[in-house]
């Protein structure tokens, strides 16, 4: 499982006839309407070459069409990170990753095994999805971006028979800086942040 942080959704404003690829969809026809770039899928030839830009140019042929929209600010950056990180990065946002007092942990928890940048509780997994103002994230973000320390990563360890991965070096960082992208992105654009 992994969460993204992307900018709130907005109703598209065209519609494209692509093979799906972003490069390929990026240089489609834009069309006014669904129908329209739908008449568009309906009238292609089964046998067609690759679309134009297609990332895939060898087995583009071999996929359907299929109408794809178009957020109006154009092409919307993401930032997708694991669960078990994504509590993490909430934590150093200040979203409801709270401590748990005591030895035993609730159910859905995560216990941060030789994480320097992390108390040595147990901390809950809320805080996994939600929306907020694009000025009020980046203020979170440039908080976490200053008051934490470097990231000296994390070894991954098995718990059960389920391995959680863990962090390279400075993988905080530079999730924080994209997490910085994202927002002035979204503020630029009037846009808030969402994740889930």
């Amino acid at each position: 499982m992994s969460v993204t942080f992307t900018a709130a959704h907005r109703p598209a404003s065209r519609f494209a006839a692509s093979c799906g690829c972003a490069r390929a969809t990026e240089f489609a026809a834009r069309h006014r309407t669904y129908e329209a770039a739908l008449a568009e899928v309906l009238a292609a030839p089964l046998e067609r070459d690759a679309m134009p830009g297609c990332e895939m140019p060898d087995i583009c042929p071999q996929y359907p069409l299929m109408v794809h929209d178009v957020d109006p600010d154009g092409d919307v950056p993401e930032v997708n990170v694991s669960a078990h990180n994504a509590v993490r990065l909430a934590d150093l946002l200040g979203f409801a990753a709270v401590e748990l007092a005591g030895p035993a942990a609730a159910p859905g928890t995560t216990r941060y095994e030789g994480d320097t940048t992390s108390g040595t509780g147990t901390y809950s997994a809320a805080g996994d999805a939600g929306q907020i103002p694009a000025g009020d994230f980046l203020g979170r973000v440039l908080l976490a971006l200053a008051l934490t320390p470097e990231d000296a990563g994390v070894d991954g360890y098995w718990s059960g028979r389920v391995h959680l991965g863990g962090r390279s070096a400075g993988y905080l960082q530079r999730r924080l800086l994209e997490l910085h992208d994202l927002a002035q992105w979204c503020a630029s654009r009037g846009r808030d942040v969402v994740w889930g």
